[in-house]
């Protein structure tokens, strides 16, 4: 009876669900220097040294932003989605529609890219009515800022990703471009195209806004499990 039970119990460890139990899946997209193209970089060793020291095997893969971010809403197999900044439309804990946040695992530096020989400059929100600014479709930039580009209170320049926003500023198109500033740099290192004319850029040393980044997980039980497992290695 002994021998049976010990080999029961053998056999569940080594079963998918006890696996299962032990491993989260989580969706993430390529942003370099984040998360790079084969999921590696900064925030992905972050996320998986949060989740190894909760006992926690962490698997991720990237994915376009949009489908990402729908796998890891409806689709089970897909606990999360990182990095994302926080938004309280989104946050299910304060009457949003989309997920539960994490705690923040690290930061986003947000501001301007602009041409050295601009006379950009900024100190307070309606500073930015004088200018037109790049921005790309579909991102989250800062609240207020996002706030008075739907409303019309300041004109932007669409760009299709970050290369283009920085092009298109380097074009004269926008007098400066919200980005990320690490992603900057990385693009002036490591992107041809930028890397052209990123003599005649800079950085703007006022900052929008430093986000946190966080992982967002999927609404459900497993999710606040999840979450809360993740938040307690940090």
């Amino acid at each position: 009876m002994r021998l049976l039970l010990a080999t029961a119990t053998a056999a569940f460890l080594m079963s998918p669900l006890a696996a299962q139990a032990e491993t989260v899946k989580l969706t993430t997209l390529e942003w370099p220097p984040y998360v790079m193209a084969d999921a590696s970089g900064p925030s992905s060793d972050a996320v998986k040294a949060a989740f190894e020291k909760a006992g926690i095997s962490a698997e991720v893969a990237v994915f376009p932003w949009n489908r990402a971010i729908n796998l890891a809403q409806k689709d089970p197999e897909w606990i999360g989605v990182y990095p994302e900044y926080y938004a309280e439309d989104s946050d299910a804990e304060k009457g949003g529609d989309r997920c539960l946040f994490s705690k923040s695992f690290g930061v986003s530096p947000v501001g301007f890219v602009q041409r050295k020989d601009s006379d950009f400059t900024w100190s307070s929100h309606d500073d930015l009515k004088a200018h037109k600014i790049g921005v790309v479709r579909g991102y989250n930039n800062e609240e207020k800022f996002d706030g008075m580009v739907a409303a019309g209170d300041i004109a932007v320049e669409e760009a299709d990703d970050d290369s283009q926003n920085i092009l298109k500023v380097a074009g004269g198109r926008a007098a400066a471009g919200v980005i990320d500033k690490l992603v900057f740099e990385h693009l002036a290192q490591n992107d041809p195209a930028v890397a052209k004319v990123a003599g005649d850029l800079k950085f703007n040393d006022n900052l929008l806004i430093e986000h946190g980044l966080f992982i967002c997980f999927e609404n459900s039980d497993a999710g606040k499990a999840a979450r809360d497992k993740f938040n307690s290695a940090l």
